[in-house]
């Protein structure tokens, strides 16, 4: 295929759209595959003076014309110096929105539905190029970039799909909203508009009867990604769950260590840390001293920890998550100072005395405050004497455990 002919082409990609072979037809209209990199092929196209030409000269109907054009017009500017991802992409776009008229008039048939995946697969990498090689330089501070210029496209093909509740279940296309929903999860991840996630999610939750039977790698790629928004919202229960079904069915380690730099700093939230073994088995040892500083409500370990690995924290995105912890912090070091003073009346000044030791210089009243939040959030049963300067905990259950289930105590 590296050496295929236009003739070839042409032949192929007819014989497969016959055939409603929607994998083969989008292999042959993707740029990822062998045939965009063929030098017979690119040589012939460029024997045309347009695309549009070349397609009526083989006499290829609607919608193959159209689709065919387009694809070999992106070609030929990817492959052409000096090569403008730009340009690339406006064209990739209008492809993706012809294809959305084919979609439209497909009907009771969702075989198409594969030469979408690959046809948005390919837009999401171009509208990356842009975004990396050629950002756009706008007066127009509301001048949608190549990233949202992806998305809007893909939106468009998501409401098509979304729309088709009337075919019969194996054959309509609401089979595609959850591969087009994780293109728009990674484009609204990379681009910082985690808000118009939502209704996305709440549009595949609607889909009861076809919820819990979309292909297992796509569900994967929708859990992690639901799972991180849910972090971010400090919603840690939903975090947890999503998460955590993503790494049980992810199918690679590489996977699951990306999941799991997520899924960590959700089970700390939640009082649970990581086994040394599951961080060295997964490459994860950054972690380790943030989870020892947290068992022993040590804030200069703590802190050192997050400055030493600042950056592969901020890389992940987990950075200021992690800095949150901070009231775990103060609840695991205040219930080792009340186990230590063995009373359920703890006097503030040795609180106070703790923090200071504990790397905080804090003041009484400070530390009345954080006694405070940590009674109102619950991490403690108990109330503040103020006449007498104690914290006096409840006699049982003074502490409750963080989690359902934890190992930080």
């Amino acid at each position: 295929m590296a050496n295929m002919t236009l003739n070839s082409y042409v032949y192929q990609v007819q014989r497969a759209w016959e055939d409603c072979d929607g994998d083969r037809v989008g292999e042959l209209l993707s740029i990822r595959n062998a045939h965009s990199h063929s030098t017979r092929l690119l040589e012939s196209i460029y024997e045309y003076n347009d695309t549009d030409q070349l397609t009526s000269q083989y006499a290829l109907n609607w919608p193959l014309n159209e689709l065919v054009s387009y694809h070999l017009r992106v070609l030929t500017i990817l492959s052409t110096p000096p090569r403008s991802y730009t340009t690339a992409l406006s064209v990739q776009c209008q492809f993706a929105q012809s294809f959305c008229k084919v979609l439209q008039s497909q009907t009771h048939e969702n075989w198409a539905l594969k030469v979408m995946e690959q046809l948005c697969r390919d837009l999401r990498t171009i509208a990356l190029n842009v975004q990396k090689y050629e950002p756009m330089v706008s007066t127009d501070d509301h001048a949608p970039n190549g990233m949202e210029k992806a998305a809007d496209v893909i939106m468009g093909l998501f409401r098509v799909c979304a729309a088709d509740t009337r075919t019969q279940e194996s054959e309509t296309k609401r089979w595609g909203m959850l591969s087009l929903v994780n293109h728009l999860f990674i484009i609204y991840f990379r681009i910082n508009r985690l808000h118009l996630c939502k209704p996305l999610i709440r549009a595949i939750e609607q889909q009861t009867s076809l919820k819990e039977r979309f292909p297992r790698e796509q569900a994967v790629t929708y859990k992690y990604y639901v799972g991180k928004k849910a972090m971010f919202d400090s919603e840690f229960r939903v975090a947890e769950e999503c998460l955590e079904y993503a790494f049980k069915h992810a199918s690679s380690i590489k996977n699951k260590r990306k999941i799991l730099t997520y899924l960590i700093p959700v089970k700390m939230f939640l009082g649970i840390l990581p086994t040394r073994e599951c961080l060295k088995n997964y490459n994860l040892q950054q972690f380790q001293e943030v989870a020892e500083s947290l068992k022993e409500g040590n804030s200069r370990r703590f802190y050192n920890s997050l400055k030493a690995s600042e950056q592969a924290f901020i890389q992940d995105g987990v950075y200021l998550i992690l800095e949150k912890l901070q009231m775990l912090l103060y609840r695991n070091l205040f219930k080792k100072v009340w186990l230590i003073c063995g009373t359920h009346q703890v006097p503030i000044s040795t609180l106070e005395c703790a923090l200071k030791w504990s790397g905080y210089n804090v003041t009484q009243d400070e530390t009345h405050c954080i006694v405070a939040n940590l009674i109102y959030s619950g991490q403690i049963r108990g109330y503040v004497s103020h006449q007498h300067q104690v914290l006096v905990v409840a006699k049982t259950n003074a502490f409750p455990v963080v989690g359902a289930s934890s190992n930080a105590d």
